[in-house]
C-alpha cells in the first residue's frame, strides 16, 4: 500500500484528502484489480452443484437480466470458492465485480474484498429511516451502476435491515423498483452458523433480525451446495455436523447434544490429556526434524487466546534445537510521541499474531520476525 504524504513533512500543516479524493482512489482500485492466472481457472475446479450455480449466474449476467441469488450450503461446501470463481471470471474480462462480506475476515479472503458497510456506506447503527451515504452523482455511484456483479459473503451474519438498505440504494441508483435495482447480486451464507448479533437478545431475537424474516428472502433464487469439500475423506463426520446444523441430532434429557465417545479425549490430568490431544492431532509430527508440513492442514481450536499461547508454548518446547527469543519494538511514527504512546503500543495485540516476547526453535524464526515487524507497523498505525 502507498504511504501517507504527511510522513514526508513537506509542509508544517497536515494534508487531509477530501472525501471525494478518497472515493476516487477506491474507484481506481476497483478498476485496476489484477486477476491471477490461478483465479481465472478456478471455475474449472468447481464440483457439479457449484458449476450449476456458476452457469446460472454467469448466464444471467451476460444476458443483461436481473438476478438476486442466495448461495446456501453448510460450512465447507465451497461458497466462498464459488464467489471467487465468479469474481475472477467477470474481472478478468475487464468488467466491474464488487466483492463484499459482512465481516472483515471474510472480506479479506475475496480479491479486492471490502466489508459491506465500507463499500456501500451503510451506517453502523441502523434504524427504519437509515440509508446509504452515497450521492447519485458521485464516482462511487457510477462504479456501482457499472458493476456487472455484486457479491456479499456471510450475509447470514447481517441484520436484515442491512440487506434492505442495500436494496433501496440500488433501486435509487438504477431508477427502478426491481429488486436490487435489477443488478445481479449474489448473497452467500449459512444460517446454521452465526446469526446477527442482538445485544441481550435471545434465540428468537437473532432469528427475527436475520435475512429469513425480510420480505427480500422470498424473492431470492436459492442455489444449494451440499458436497463438503473440506472433509470429503470423512463423510460420517460431515453427516454428523450437518445433522447438528439442521437440528436433527438427538439430545439427552437435559436437551444437550452428546458428542460420540470416539470424538472425545477424556480428561485425566492437564499434561496427560494434552499429550493425547497432540498425538491425535499431529500423529506424524517428529520433533527431531524441521519438516513442519504435517501441521499445514491440522489445527487445534480453543476458546481463548491465552489457551492458544499456552498450547503453542508446549508444542514449541517439544522441538529440539536452539531456542530463539524475539522481542517486539514498538515505535510511534513521530518520535516526539514515543514517550506518550509507548506504553499504549505495548498493550496492543493484533489478532492472529503472537504476543511478545516469543520463544521459538528450528527454522520458524524468519516467519516470526516478519510477523513481529508487521505487528510493529500495525501498532504504529493504531
Amino acid at each position: 500500500m502507498g504511504h501517507d504524504i504527511n510522513e514526508y513533512e513537506l509542509i508544517p500543516q497536515s494534508i487531509n484528502s477530501s472525501a471525494a479524493a478518497r472515493e476516487a482512489n477506491d474507484v481506481h482500485f476497483e478498476r485496476s484489480i489484477t486477476v491471477s492466472e490461478d483465479d481465472v481457472l478456478l471455475h474449472k475446479k468447481l464440483n457439479k452443484k457449484q458449476m450449476i450455480a456458476y452457469n446460472v449466474i454467469i448466464e444471467r449476467i451476460f444476458s443483461n437480466k436481473a438476478g438476486a441469488f442466495f448461495i446456501d450450503g453448510p460450512g465447507g461446501t465451497g461458497k466462498t470458492f464459488l464467489h471467487r470463481a465468479l469474481l475472477a471470471t467477470i474481472q478478468s474480462m475487464g468488467y466491474i465485480a464488487l466483492a463484499t462480506a459482512t465481516s472483515g475476515v471474510a472480506a479479506s479472503i475475496l480479491p479486492g474484498g471490502r466489508t459491506t458497510h465500507s463499500r456501500f456506506k451503510i451506517p453502523i447503527d441502523l434504524d427504519e429511516n437509515s440509508s446509504c451515504n452515497i450521492s447519485k452523482e458521485s464516482s462511487l455511484a457510477r462504479l456501482i451502476r457499472e458493476a456487472k456483479l455484486i457479491v456479499w459473503d456471510e450475509v447470514s451474519m447481517a441484520k436484515r435491515r442491512m440487506i434492505e438498505v442495500l436494496d433501496l440504494l440500488l433501486k435509487d441508483l438504477m431508477n427502478t423498483y426491481v429488486l436490487f435495482g435489477g443488478k445481479v447480486v449474489v448473497l452467500g451464507g449459512d444460517f446454521r452458523q452465526t446469526l446477527p448479533v442482538v445485544r441481550y437478545g435471545k434465540k428468537e431475537d437473532f432469528i427475527a433480525q436475520s435475512l429469513l424474516y425480510s420480505t427480500i428472502w422470498n424473492e431470492l433464487e436459492k442455489l444449494h451446495l451440499s458436497e463438503n469439500m473440506r472433509a470429503r475423506i470423512d463423510p460420517t463426520f460431515c453427516h454428523y455436523l450437518l445433522k447438528i446444523g439442521n437440528g436433527q441430532e438427538q439430545v439427552n434429557l437435559t436437551n444437550k447434544i452428546e458428542i460420540p465417545d470416539p470424538l472425545i479425549i477424556p480428561y485425566t490430568t492437564e499434561k496427560e490429556s494434552l499429550d493425547k490431544l497432540f498425538a491425535a492431532t499431529y500423529s506424524n509430527l517428529n520433533p527431531s526434524y524441521c519438516d513442519l508440513s504435517p501441521t499445514d492442514s491440522r489445527v487445534i481450536l480453543t476458546t481463548k487466546n491465552d489457551f492458544v499461547d499456552e498450547i503453542n508454548d508446549v508444542l514449541i518446547d517439544r522441538f529440539t534445537g536452539k531456542s530463539k527469543t524475539f522481542i517486539a519494538t514498538d515505535e510511534a511514527l513521530d518520535f516526539n510521541n514515543q514517550a506518550q504512546f509507548e506504553d499504549l503500543l505495548h498493550t496492543l495485540h493484533p489478532p492472529g499474531l503472537p504476543h511478545p516476547p516469543v520463544n521459538t526453535k528450528v527454522d520458524m524464526w524468519f516467519n516470526v520476525e516478519n510477523a513481529y515487524w508487521l505487528r510493529d507497523r500495525v501498532s504504529e498505525k493504531a
